[in-house]
């Protein structure tokens, strides 16, 4: 029986599996018995395990009574094999899908070459370039041999520099990170990594990154191709490698006078730029170095006054010095990237946009009407060839954009594209689009479009606001006179007599030009209450003025036309008046106190006042300068 406490064992779930596992895990004794006496089963012969005497003496003699000859020695053979592989202490066969045997791939078309290190330099380089293509795996390796530069680089005298192109983001640092510490731990140099961002940074960084978007609402902390401090796509690692030290000394000039202390410049400056492959075909820097060493041996030609040589020796000069990678994507690459060079050295896209620009800019004053189409194209070509315009062009586009005829229905919002795309274009360009000039062009174009409805009207309120919002002084003339005109266009009087009335929001005087321009619109219109309700409050104003404004030439002509159109009786009764006798009393009291006429009167007054000042004036300088008495200026 078993005991209560083996009982209450095995009535634990847990116990019970215990138990049957280590019963499980322990060897059988038969097993064990068999390995200790060597016999193992052949798996790879199909037959049973028994000893070689049982195995196989019984079934050779009857073959051999039954199949003599060229049998029977097969199987005595087949016997002698199977007592071979019982009697050798070797382990059993391995199983079947470890009998394969490994693939063997075709050879590579295109052995890689490392680029030769140059004559002279450091000691270190060879085992770097092997370091730098096998264990850090950058690819296209191209070297730069830039000493012969003078003066020499900004980057540090007998400048080396190596290229390398990264698979990924990750792999440019994390390779970087290890090549400095190989060159501190096996060379005992001090290389320092520009752009190279470490573990304790990156976490740093991803945290700030977190917390601004998590303070802007945003869920994407990092936006594709934004400058945000970690995809960088380049690592700058640079040294300087030489036998020994050099201490600061007193240096002289080729005269022997003393110039200065310092440490002269010995040593080889090692640059190796990791690059992603994007960032690596947007810089470009190998042709840039090369045309800087090619336009240096030039100079330094002519500087010894040594024959100039020929562009085929410059060009294998140069090309001596610069390795550039040998693979057939390196050729591809380069082959794309001459024949891009060419096109854009020959295109001359920018020259007929230019010239198609500047005649939309000096047909607009003439004929106000363009396609709108042609506009899309021109607008189209021109952002993708970059042509260098200027302020008022582009002023003049939209103008243009917004006075095109009319061939389709609801193009407003299209016309608004296109001055979006423009306003890009100019603030990509450093032209400041939140200017008055800027925002009085884009409200003068919007109100004489002829396309202007609602969609339009919204834009025009919007430009309104922004132009309130940054009117923190006064406009100029020039500028009230265009929002008056474009307002007078689509005769809204409210707003036409509110950019009238700006410059006295800044106690400010109105120049005669803006009294001469609202007097001819209002006599343009021919609208007998309009020109009634100007003069009623506009000629007061007017006789306030300080410097004192007087009706003379433009001025004169403009006030008396909206007078003419108040009262056309004005001048007739001016200068005709009725005799006395035919009026009555109440009609002289009329005449007496008619208003227009009466403001004619005044005017015509003032103006003869004027030129008999004036008159009175010219006399006075006569007489100065008969009298000799004339001042020297």
């Amino acid at each position: 029986m078993i005991s209560r406490p083996v009982a209450a064992t095995l009535g634990c779930c847990g116990c019970r599996g215990a138990i049957l596992r280590a019963v499980a895990s322990r060897p059988l004794a038969g097993i064990g018995q068999s390995a200790s006496r060597g016999i193992r089963p052949v798996a790879s012969s199909g037959l049973r395990s028994f000893p070689p005497s049982q195995q196989y003496g019984t079934v050779a003699q009857k073959d051999a009574e039954a199949k003599p000859g060229i049998e029977q020695r097969k199987d005595e053979d087949e016997i002698e094999i199977e007592d071979e592989i019982l009697d050798s202490d070797e382990p059993a066969d391995s199983p079947w899908f470890l009998d394969v045997e490994p693939p063997r791939h075709a050879p590579l078309q295109h052995i890689a070459s490392l680029p030769k290190v140059p004559e002279d330099a450091p000691y270190l380089l060879e085992p770097m370039m092997k370091y730098i293509y096998e264990d850090m795996g950058l690819d296209e390796l191209s070297m730069l041999d830039l000493r012969d530069l003078d003066p020499p680089a900004a980057l540090g005298p007998n400048l080396i520099m190596i290229f390398g192109t990264a698979r990924s983001e990750r792999h440019l640092h994390i390779s970087a990170g290890r090549f400095v510490r190989w060159l501190r731990r096996n060379h005992q140099v001090g290389a320092r990594a520009d752009g190279l961002i470490g573990p304790g940074e990156l976490k740093t960084k991803l945290r700030r990154l977190r917390k601004k978007a998590k303070m802007l609402g945003s869920n994407t902390m990092i936006l594709p191709g934004s400058d945000n401090g970690i995809s960088t796509g380049w690592v700058c690692v640079n040294f300087t490698a030489h036998n020994s030290g050099a201490q600061e000394a007193s240096s002289y000039d080729e005269s022997g006078r003393f110039s200065g202390f310092g440490t002269p410049l010995t040593g080889t400056t090692v640059v190796v730029q990791c690059m992603t492959e994007s960032r690596r075909n947007e810089l470009d820097l190998e042709t840039l170095w090369r045309g800087i060493l090619k336009r240096n041996l030039e100079e330094m030609q002519k500087v010894k006054g040594k024959v100039a040589l020929n562009p085929s020796e410059l060009e294998s000069l140069v090309t001596s010095k610069i390795q550039m990678p040998d693979s057939p994507s390196a050729h591809q690459w380069q082959a794309l990237k001459l024949a891009s060079q060419q096109q854009r050295h020959f295109s001359t896209m920018a020259r007929r946009l230019q010239a198609r620009t500047q005649s939309i800019t000096e047909d607009q004053s003439d004929s106000p009407s363009f396609d709108l189409s042609a506009l899309r194209r021109h607008i189209h070509d021109f952002q993708v060839a970059g042509t260098a315009v200027s302020r008022e062009t582009l002023q003049s586009l939209i103008s243009a954009v917004f006075r095109a005829e009319v061939t389709e229905e609801n193009t407003a919002s299209e016309r608004l594209a296109l001055v979006d795309q423009l306003n890009l274009v100019a603030e990509e360009r450093g032209l400041p689009i939140m200017s008055k000039d800027w925002l009085i062009t884009l409200i003068e174009s919007i109100v004489m479009s002829p396309a202007y409805g609602p969609e339009l009207q919204r834009a025009q309120k919007n430009v309104e606001f922004l132009l309130s919002t940054k009117q923190k002084s006064a406009l100029k003339t020039s500028e009230v006179l265009r929002l008056m005109a474009a307002y007078a266009h689509r005769s809204d009087w409210e707003k036409f007599w509110d950019a009238f009335r700006s410059p006295a929001r800044f106690q400010l005087p109105r120049s005669p030009e803006l009294y001469e321009f609202a007097y001819r619109v209002m006599a343009a219109t021919g609208d007998r209450k309009l020109c009634t309700d100007a003069l009623r409050w506009v000629y007061p104003e007017m006789l306030k003025e300080e410097p004192k404004i007087w009706p003379v030439g433009s001025m004169y002509v403009s006030l008396k036309a909206c007078i003419l159109v108040a009262d056309p009786a004005a001048e007739g009764l001016l200068h005709h008046p009725p005799p006395q006798d035919s009026l009555d009393l109440f009609g002289q009291r009329q005449l007496v106190h008619r208003e227009f006429l009466r403001v004619l009167r005044e005017v015509e007054n003032l103006r003869h006042h004027h030129a008999g000042e004036q008159a009175r004036e010219q006399r006075a300088q006569t007489l100065r300068k008969l009298s000799g008495q004339m001042p020297s200026n």
